[in-house]
């Protein structure tokens, strides 16, 4: 899948939760930390990616709603979950 793609709908679904400028330095901060890079990124490094979000997410809205917001996005997003 094409990194901007994904980080883009990865952005767009924790958005209303965190904020625009949380959700995109979040995620930039996690893609550069696992060495996620243009143009693609695979369905493991997707995975990590969400994982390393969730956890974050946690602390705002629990563990339960935090994983119902990302699992539609590892299946969207590379089918891994």
């Amino acid at each position: 899948m094409v990194t901007a793609e994904a980080v883009q709908e990865i952005v767009a679904a924790i958005t209303p939760f965190i904020g625009e400028n949380m959700a995109r330095s979040a995620t930039r901060v996690h893609c550069e930390k696992l060495g996620i890079a243009e143009p693609h990124v695979t369905p493991e490094q997707l995975e990590l990616l969400i994982g390393r979000l969730e956890t974050g997410l946690r602390v705002f809205m629990g563990r339960d709603k935090a994983t119902s917001l990302m699992r539609p996005l590892r299946v969207k997003l590379g089918g891994v979950s």
